[in-house]
């Protein structure tokens, strides 16, 4: 029997993704500037009605899909590299046998800092690769670039004093209002969702604004640390509640977190909020920090 010399269509395949993995294997490095990092909570989408009602056996749609619909939590770093500006997504890197997955990005905090100087490696028009040392860095995906027309100054928010322990502020009129601070007590009520409940139907803290803005103050960068959400809070007989699952509510909102500095990160919010009462939780803290919006 003699084996046919024509590769296949598969063969082509699996050589053009080797051939990629091993291009940025040796990028060109450029030295490049961090302008901005920001934490992004996206909650799970429901289907439209037209997902719904796809023929049986039909090929759903891209929004319709599983990877489209699911919660997203990633982060978006901004980089200056010689004259461009790129808004990227930093990503685990997959092995090759997982480059055919379309479930989805393993996306990953890069660590990165406003003001930091690294390196930046330009692979092509979607993506790039990051690095703060000799090493092959991270790769990202590009959301957006654009042509700096002139050198680019980086501004930074105000500093703010920050007191003995962890706590958010609420960033209103040019000045800093504590938000309402309570301990949660979760309570376990089957199949893995917990009851967060909160005496008193509104909160003394009201928020003149529809999109306001928080800051997080921490006296370690290890106070700082862990995943934030904003969610809003069902009201009934003198009490405030939250039910969560898997450490995030069916009422989780879309936030978008920059960290200025190892202990101060900046919340906001992507969409206006609607009247009503909203917390803010962050991860392996046993403190709530609530909010009213009128």
């Amino acid at each position: 029997m003699f084996l046919s010399k024509t590769p296949s269509k598969l063969s082509f395949g699996l050589f053009a993704i080797a051939s990629m993995c091993a291009a940025a294997d040796t990028p060109l490095w450029e030295p490049a500037k961090v302008v901005a990092v920001e934490q992004v909570f996206a909650p799970a989408k429901e289907p439209d009605p037209s997902c719904r009602n796809l023929p049986k056996g039909a090929t759903p749609p891209a929004r319709c899909r599983p990877s489209a619909l699911r919660a997203e939590q990633f982060w978006r770093v901004t980089v200056d590299v010689g004259n461009k500006r790129f808004m990227v997504r930093p990503y685990r890197a997959a092995k090759l046998i997982d480059a055919l997955n379309q479930d989805g990005m393993d996306y990953i905090d890069p660590h990165l800092t406003p003001g930091s100087p690294i390196e930046a490696a330009v692979v092509s028009s979607k993506a790039i690769r990051l690095r703060t040392d000799q090493g092959a860095g991270i790769p990202a995906i590009v959301d957006s670039q654009e042509l700096l027309s002139s050198v680019q100054v980086v501004s930074r928010p105000e500093s703010a004093a920050v007191t003995p322990g962890s706590k958010i502020v609420l960033l209103e009129n040019s000045d800093f209002r504590d938000l309402e601070a309570q301990e949660m007590k979760p309570q376990n009520i089957g199949d893995g969702v917990m009851l967060y409940s909160f005496p008193g139907e509104t909160s003394p803290v009201r928020a003149s604004s529809r999109t306001p803005a928080f800051l997080l103050l921490a006296d370690t960068e290890a106070a700082s640390a862990g995943t934030l959400e904003l969610a809003r809070l069902q009201v009934g007989k003198g009490v405030r509640e939250l039910a969560s699952a898997k450490n995030r509510s069916a009422f989780s909102l879309t936030i978008v977190v920059t960290k200025p500095s190892a202990t101060l990160r900046k919340v906001n919010v992507k969409d206006p909020l609607p009247p009503g009462e909203y917390v803010l939780l962050l991860e392996n803290s046993n403190r709530a920090f609530l909010f009213e919006v009128r």
